[in-house]
């Protein structure tokens, strides 16, 4: 509580950034599917398709800026991506020419699911070292924050207006309360930077060149113990926005209508909220490497429950299981990268881990739907995810059990 109530307005920031993705996250933009696909005659395959090189091109975006948050002081960086995300939900409220369009909803998954959501986890990650899980449990509960919200508030807006005037109001509001509520949220951050640059600089000294030292993302990329972490990274993002995506043929498989499928999404919200919190606290006393291991299998299990039971029963617990894994997951894997490369150049290590795990989501709907085009049962696509989830576990524990920070050599 003393950890909270000291750096309450630094978490309030990361909270907030997380909020604010929501704009550029497929659950709000999705609310604007029906809407978009009838205005421009696109089919259900055609959206899909659209939407998957708007992902990707989002997801090298990010691999290629990510690294800006490493060198620019943070307060003018935020406001820079709180104004560009304004301008992107303008540019889609008046583009009336589909190409236009496209690159309006670039702009706005860039800006969205990942250089806000990237902005608030590594500024968690960096200028918190001792209480490094909790904080990143905090500023993640603007995710479902955002869910709960912002998709209910754009259906309202919907009911009585055009489409495209609720992306108008949103830019108003990002621009007339959310960037003052931020700027004063950032107040007296100058002092925590100044605090980590000396850290870092004694970190330097102390290192002398030798392997222990913050390593960049090339080096990352020599490194074996990415590799083999690379699938329990994925695992989670792809099965979920499957699921998600393919909550009509689910609810199917389960012999319920869609409507009586939607209502167990409050179990998986329920988990995702609580469960960062949980492993926040495991986090900051075993280390994020150490506890790598143990989300994939709660990912494996929720698709097996459900292929083992598949009822209502079956759906709460799939849901709950799916939330508890996502939930786990973000401070597991932000503390990673921090333990094992260091802060000094989190940003852009970050950025190329996040946008695999943004690919990984464009993917999903992609390769589940082809799969289901030629007529493989979903049955048997479930089967596969429980298996790839459990052999992702298997691959992260030589990471879990080295000592020290040395990389696995790729020479």
């Amino acid at each position: 509580m003393a950890f909270v109530i000291k750096n309450v307005r630094f978490l309030g920031f990361g909270i907030a950034l997380a909020f604010l993705s929501s704009f550029g996250q497929t659950y709000f933009i999705g609310v604007y599917r029906p809407a978009i696909a009838a205005e421009f005659d696109l089919s259900n395959s055609d959206f899909g398709l659209y939407y998957l090189l708007i992902t990707i091109v989002s997801a090298i975006g990010l691999n290629r800026l990510g690294h800006i948050i490493d060198r620019a002081a943070l307060t003018p960086y935020v406001l820079t991506l709180m104004g560009s995300m304004a301008l992107a939900c303008v540019a889609v409220g008046f583009a009336h020419q589909f190409w236009m369009l496209i690159l309006a909803l670039m702009a706005v998954r860039l800006l969205g699911q990942g250089l806000l959501t990237h902005a608030s986890m590594t500024s968690m990650s960096r200028y918190f070292d001792r209480n490094r899980g909790l904080a990143v449990a905090i500023a993640g509960l603007g995710f479902p924050i955002g869910q709960a919200i912002l998709p209910a508030v754009a259906v309202l807006l919907m009911a009585d207006q055009p489409w495209r005037n609720g992306w108008l109001v949103f830019a108003v509001g990002l621009m007339v309360i959310a960037l003052p509520l931020v700027l004063w949220l950032l107040r007296g951050h100058g002092a925590r930077h100044t605090d980590w640059l000396a850290d870092q600089q004694r970190v330097a000294v102390a290192d002398d060149n030798t392997a222990g030292a913050p390593m960049r993302r090339r080096d990352v990329l020599r490194d074996g113990r990415f590799y083999l972490m690379l699938p329990a990274l994925i695992a989670g993002p792809f099965w979920i926005t499957a699921a998600f995506f393919f909550a009509s043929e689910l609810a199917a498989f389960a012999f319920m209508d869609l409507s009586a499928f939607t209502a167990f999404y409050g179990f998986y919200a329920v988990g995702s909220v609580a469960a960062p919190f949980i492993g926040g606290l495991l986090v900051d006393r075993f280390g994020g490497r150490r506890l790598l291991p143990a989300y994939p299998p709660l990912f494996s299990l929720s698709l097996l429950v459900i292929l083992l039971e598949p009822s209502a029963t079956g759906v709460a617990l799939f849901m709950g299981l799916m939330g508890l894994g996502a939930g786990i997951t973000l401070p597991i894997n932000n503390a990673v990268w921090a333990e094992l490369y260091g802060t000094r150049f989190l940003g852009e290590i970050k950025s190329l881990a996040t946008s695999l795990v943004v690919v990984s989501t464009a993917l999903a709907p992609f390769l589940v739907g082809l799969a289901l085009d030629a007529h493989v049962e979903l049955s048997a696509i479930w089967a596969f995810g429980v298996v790839y989830c459990a052999l992702s576990t298997l691959l992260a524990v030589p990471v879990a059990r080295q000592s020290g920070n040395s990389p696995f050599s790729r020479k």
